[in-house]
């Protein structure tokens, strides 16, 4: 059963001329130069390159744009009306197994030719079988279709791994912890980039971290055993107000 998209309301604006090729949007919104978050249910602004350059310190490089397969998580609004399907193979012709509704934020494990594959938990939120694909094409201009998917960036985090997580200095297992994070925590980050995320200006400044230092939290540890670190959520103060299956309706 489709199901209407819990982050509508908070999900930030897309941009519009990302080459999906070329990987997802390396940037967000800057954070507030004030000590102080946003409203809930204040406007989100678009993903932009961050005022302090700081932010991107320890990024992991850039993928090739060339690149036929780009590794996620990635996360797509779908834009076409009604619904777009959900394909068993990431062909148009293969038969559909569910559809996503105008409006919806999904989570994609990868990008393969244009195609993107559903995260496991998307797929386990629509009951599709281990044995079955979860594919959605992105962009059906060539079937007179138009855009169906378009890139959305994450604003803002929660903890789900317990007891806690490390920021680390650069975007790598191995780099160095310069503070933790507990179990519940939600934050607001300035950059997604090959499966990690950095910390904005805010909360950088809020946790004393240096101009020279980067500021990187892994998103998956699954190929190490350890689950899921981080998970997209509302805003700080949508968060308490907003229980569990909720729906937060879309943009006006």
């Amino acid at each position: 059963m489709p199901r209407s998209s819990r982050f509508g309301q908070w999900a930030s604006t897309c941009n519009p001329d990302v080459n999906l090729e070329a990987g997802p949007p390396q940037a967000l919104p800057a954070a507030s130069q004030h000590l102080s978050r946003p409203s809930p249910g204040a406007p989100e602004e678009g993903p932009a390159c961050p005022d302090d350059p700081s932010v991107l310190l320890g990024a992991p490089p850039h993928r090739d744009g060339s690149a036929e397969v780009v590794a996620g998580p990635l996360w797509f609004r779908v834009m076409f009306a009604p619904n777009v399907r959900v394909r068993r193979e990431p062909d148009a012709n293969a038969s559909p197994v569910t559809f996503l509704e105008r409006g919806e934020i999904v989570e994609a494990s990868e990008v393969r030719s244009g195609w993107a594959n559903l995260a496991q938990t998307e797929r386990e939120s629509r009951d599709i079988s281990k044995d079955c694909g979860a594919w959605v094409l992105i962009d059906g201009r060539s079937l007179n279709l138009g855009i169906l998917l378009e890139p959305y960036m994450p604003r803002w985090f929660k903890v789900v791994f317990e007891p806690r997580v490390a920021v680390r200095k650069a975007a790598r297992s191995d780099a160095p912890a310069i503070c933790w994070l507990d179990a519940g925590e939600v934050v607001e980050v300035a950059a997604v980039r090959s499966g990690w995320v950095a910390l904005s200006a805010f909360e950088r400044r809020a946790r004393d971290i240096s101009r020279d230092c980067g500021s990187w939290l892994l998103i998956d540890a699954s190929d190490r055993g350890l689950g899921r670190l981080l998970q997209i959520c509302p805003p700080p103060g949508l968060v308490a107000a907003t229980a569990p299956g909720d729906k937060v309706p879309l943009d006006s």
